[in-house]
């Protein structure tokens, strides 16, 4: 890709800016166009010619400043002033060294992916994610919710604290121990309950490993 040539390259410039058509980077990739202000080589806009199928037929925009679109003045309510669709392939927001902030009378976040290994939404951070309603907070599911922390978890009804289950079982530290005869309110003809003997097999393999 180094030794790309190209004998149609044609551009036009001053000082303060050049346009090109043809243009060869220093990889070896053709951009059908390029804008680049005159003032620093890092800012430009280029249509890419050929590449990885990433890059091919790509655009790029570089630009040392700040990067701003602000659109929709016209637009009628409900209706996308904005909109950015990735036919295939992610879409990926970063701030190597700042914030990602989304703002907005109401946000929606949708995962519509079929059943199976798709349609999930993970939020996961190295410290501490915050979660504060000034109403309410409602968390469902149709199968299975849960909470579970390592050292502490707090329950806290200021007001009221309401807990239902069709069946409710609870467990202290004495009686997930290996030496425990486990519930005695079993129904099962077994020393413990199921959650008992899963609970103490979560103990054991910390003790282990």
């Amino acid at each position: 890709m180094a030794d790309t040539k190209n004998y149609h390259t044609i551009g036009y410039g001053t000082k303060d800016g050049e346009i090109k058509f043809g243009h060869i980077h220093e990889d070896g990739v053709l951009s059908g166009f390029i804008a680049r202000n005159g003032h620093d080589p890092n800012h430009y806009i280029t249509l890419e010619a050929s590449g990885e199928p990433h890059r091919k037929h790509g655009t790029i925009c570089r630009s040392p400043g700040s990067f701003q679109v602000q659109a929709g003045d016209n637009v009628p309510p409900n209706q996308a002033g904005i909109f950015f669709d990735s036919v295939s392939g992610d879409i990926i927001l970063r701030a190597s060294k700042g914030r990602i902030r989304i703002e907005a009378q109401d946000i929606d976040i949708i995962a519509t992916g079929g059943t199976g290994t798709k349609g999930n939404i993970t939020v996961e951070a190295n410290d501490t994610v915050l979660i504060n309603g000034k109403q309410s907070v409602d968390i469902r599911s149709k199968i299975s919710t849960k909470l579970a922390s390592e050292k502490t978890v707090e329950v806290i009804g200021n007001g009221i604290l309401n807990i239902y289950g069709g069946l409710i079982e609870s467990m202290d530290g004495s009686t997930d121990a290996l030496s425990a005869k486990g519930s005695k309110l079993c129904p099962l003809p077994t020393p413990a309950t199921p959650r008992e003997i899963q609970q103490r097999i979560i103990s054991f393999l910390k003790t282990v490993t």
